[in-house]
């Protein structure tokens, strides 16, 4: 008994042992960022999760409160900070004071309003520079969509002076963001029913604090098996390895494989074709936001496309075909909009963005203001 009681306490100090080692290697592998994911754990992430400053208490759920100066935002390929105006937009100038309407008013989710980037590389703030107009950002992280982007252009937008829109859309969410089907208990809109009216989660409240910037992930509902990997990915630096090697393992495994022939998820991003209630109840919201612009302002549609976008549509992947795109492209001809679709441009591909997160890093946002220059200007 007492031999057996000696070699589980010596296979168990082993474990300990190697465990140790393998956090100590993931930790000083990630400082020298030698894996392929360095970032810091979870709990030590939020301490900079750029999350502060965010709120939901106005009637478009996801915004930003006033007139903040500092919210830092850190992963291990950016550190940033993030501020707000008099209106809770992402800029250093107060809109609501502006004298002249030669102003592009932006609008758009996370890629506008610059998440994981500093002020001076965002799309809006490099506009001025090369178009002659000051870029108004309008656009907000933490599922931001159609039915809010409709929300803000006629609560707020409206009463700031400008004369032009550019309006970014995101497959990759815009169709998920305010379905009604996904709806939690946030302060944010949804489309509903046959007529895609706008609904709250019953008992949601407005609050001047961001869901996520308040704690941890609820892990109560979670099964044994993820609490633990939760519980790597919160507190060591393991996880980094581990999500390197299955990565690696990942990789290896799709060389052996033929290219892709078809998207594994028909209701994702710019390959949606099997749910036309998400499809129509989306491009409402997009035909309503363009009915409140005034006919005469020049107006633009950007598509973006993420970086798994791209990679199926190298694969030789269709999408033009698809409802959703036709009715965009339609909603364009009818209000006399530039379309661009950057999946069509060459200078836009997976160097667009973050190595550690699918946002555009500053040669992102740079290129698309290329693109949009170039194609202006014809």
């Amino acid at each position: 008994m007492i031999i057996i009681i000696k070699k589980s306490a010596n296979w168990i100090f082993g474990i300990l042992i190697f465990v140790l080692l393998i956090e100590v290697f993931s930790f000083f592998a990630s400082k020298l960022e030698l894996l392929l994911f360095n970032g810091p754990p979870g709990a030590y992430s939020r301490i900079h999760s750029g999350n502060e400053w965010r709120t939901e208490k106005e009637l478009w759920g996801a915004w930003h409160k006033s007139n903040i100066k500092s919210d830092r935002h850190q992963k291990y390929c950016f550190d940033v900070t993030y501020e707000s105006n008099d209106v809770g937009a992402r800029d250093l100038i107060d809109y609501l004071p502006l004298l002249s309407n030669n102003n592009v008013a932006i609008i758009g989710d996370s890629f506008v309003e610059g998440y994981g980037l500093n002020l001076e590389d965002t799309f809006a703030y490099k506009l001025k520079k090369k178009y002659g107009k000051k870029g108004l950002n309008f656009g907000a992280s933490g599922d931001f969509g159609p039915v809010q982007e409709y929300l803000l252009y006629k609560s707020l937008i409206t009463k700031i002076p400008h004369n032009e829109v550019i309006y970014f859309f995101l497959p990759a969410n815009d169709f998920t963001d305010n379905d009604v089907n996904r709806m939690g208990d946030r302060y944010r809109p949804y489309f509903a029913g046959d007529d895609y009216k706008i609904v709250y989660p019953d008992g949601a409240n407005p609050t001047e604090w961001f869901p996520s910037a308040k704690g941890t992930v609820n892990i109560s509902n979670f099964n044994f098996i993820e609490k633990i990997k939760n519980a790597l990915v919160e507190y060591t630096w393991t996880a980094n390895t581990i999500r390197t090697v299955r990565h690696l393992n990942k990789e290896l495994k799709s060389e052996s494989k033929p290219q892709l022939k078809e998207h594994p998820n028909e209701s994702w991003s710019y390959f949606v074709n099997s749910d036309e209630f998400i499809v129509n109840g989306t491009m409402t919201y997009v035909d309503k936001l363009f009915s409140e612009i005034p006919k005469n302002y020049p107006k633009t549609i950007i598509v973006i496309p993420t970086k798994q976008d791209l990679e199926y549509i190298e694969n030789g992947l269709k999408y033009m075909h698809l409802a959703w795109y036709k009715k965009l492209q339609k909603i364009a001809t009818h209000y006399d909009a530039r379309f661009i679709d950057l999946a069509t441009e060459k200078k836009y591909n997976q160097s667009m963005f973050h190595s550690c997160d699918g946002h555009w890093n500053k040669k992102g946002s740079e290129t698309v203001l290329e693109i949009f220059l170039s194609l202006n200007s014809k």
